[in-house]
């Protein structure tokens, strides 16, 4: 199983390919789902290395349930948001799925899950993921570390905070 270090290692070596390689994404500030589909890319040639077969994916809306039952691999996060943001009811989604993901398909583990924004994103987006879709996540599907991911397209830049990190998931055990 990887490390705390492992995680940290990977997502900054994606960071540097994709500042490297996809400047031109940041460049004409494209979506964040532009750019974290190439990060999520460049994270799997690392990912694809560690003992084990991993997956990384993007938008992920699927996991097995202990009983070989296949559900959605999503939260119930919605309600809990708009009830306590009812100005926001324009903006209402039905569904939320991660940005990225490091699994195993199937039962799991569910190692890390990533939301992803640029820094065009507005406040109550920003809350929205850190807030309440990243703890929803650990709490509803069992995501063992978590992160919010910044990629800055005015600096040409990428920044990750850590709301929960596989140490302090093992602290709590």
């Amino acid at each position: 199983m990887p490390n705390q270090a492992d995680l940290e290692k990977v997502i900054d070596k994606a960071f540097k390919k994709l500042l490297r390689r996809d400047r031109p994404l940041f460049d004409r500030n494209v979506c964040e789902r532009a750019i974290s589909h190439k990060f999520a890319m460049y994270l799997e040639q690392w990912v694809a290395k560690w003992p084990g077969k991993w997956d990384v994916d993007c938008e992920f809306n699927r996991h097995m349930r202990p009983h070989g039952i296949n559900g959605r691999k999503e939260v119930d996060v919605i309600e809990r948001f708009y009830a306590l943001r009812p100005h926001l009811a324009i903006e209402r989604t039905t569904t939320v799925f991660p940005d990225v993901i490091i699994h195993k398909r199937g039962p799991g583990p569910n190692l890390l899950v990533i939301e992803a924004k640029t820094n065009h994103a507005t406040a109550n987006d920003i809350e929205f993921d850190r807030v309440y879709k990243l703890p929803a996540y650990i709490h509803d599907i069992g995501y063992l570390a978590a992160a919010y991911v910044t990629f800055d397209v005015d600096k040409a830049a990428c920044s990750v905070e850590w709301i929960k990190t596989l140490e302090a998931n093992r602290r709590q055990r």
